[in-house]
């Protein structure tokens, strides 16, 4: 599990520290709405991926898998977007740490609740 949950600590960190000065300066120059589309987009695929990864072996529906990957994909632009309009004071590998604290294995858990074989 914990392989797994880095997973998704390793999306924030690929997307948040290597587009950092990127997300501040569009996030100044635009709307917020604009801001929310881009990194829902940017984050929504990478997301995903990680569900298909953990969802190996498990028998879920497809809407399902959508439907935990939305979850987290809101949880993290949501705390991307604080983050960013805080100034980006707090040291992200901190907030990479505490969100992985706080998922790990969650997912898997989400998925064997959301199984098509139990009756």
């Amino acid at each position: 599990d914990t392989d797994r949950s880095r997973g998704l600590g390793d999306v924030y960190k690929r997307q948040v520290l290597e587009n950092k000065p990127f997300i501040q300066n569009v996030y100044h120059a635009v709307s917020r709405e604009q801001v929310e589309r881009y990194l829902y987009r940017m984050v929504q695929q990478l997301v995903f991926a990680v569900v298909e990864e953990q969802a190996a072996g498990i028998p879920v529906a497809e809407r399902d898998k959508r439907f935990i990957a939305d979850f987290y994909k809101y949880a993290f632009v949501g705390i991307m977007l604080d983050w960013v309009r805080d100034g980006m004071q707090e040291d992200p590998k901190r907030i990479v740490e505490r969100i992985s604290l706080l998922i790990e294995g969650d997912i898997v858990r989400a998925l064997e609740k959301m199984r098509t074989d139990r009756e």
